[in-house]
């Protein structure tokens, strides 16, 4: 069970590390097209990478837990996918 949750929590660590750095240059690229101001735009591209990362955490909590049933992973998911923002 211990090995089993240390792999899980290393999992989420790596996700989340990755799902910052890759998509930082991303968004800083989308602001600058969006006409964000440059000194402004660092500020920015974090923020929408943590917002990400809160939410593989929150579902890796859930996890953990043995809270996680397909309905919440289905809610959580749809957050990404075409029904985003409706």
């Amino acid at each position: 069970m211990a090995k089993e949750r240390f792999t899980r929590s290393t999992v989420t660590v790596v996700m989340a590390a990755l799902a910052y750095v890759l998509s930082f240059s991303n968004i800083w690229a989308l602001t600058l097209r969006l006409g964000v101001p440059r000194p402004i735009t660092p500020l920015i591209a974090p923020m929408v990478d943590l917002s990400v990362v809160g939410r593989l955490i929150a579902l890796h909590l859930l996890a953990l837990r043995g809270d996680v049933t397909r309905r919440s992973c289905c809610t959580i998911g749809q957050c990404y996918g075409k029904r985003c923002g409706r």
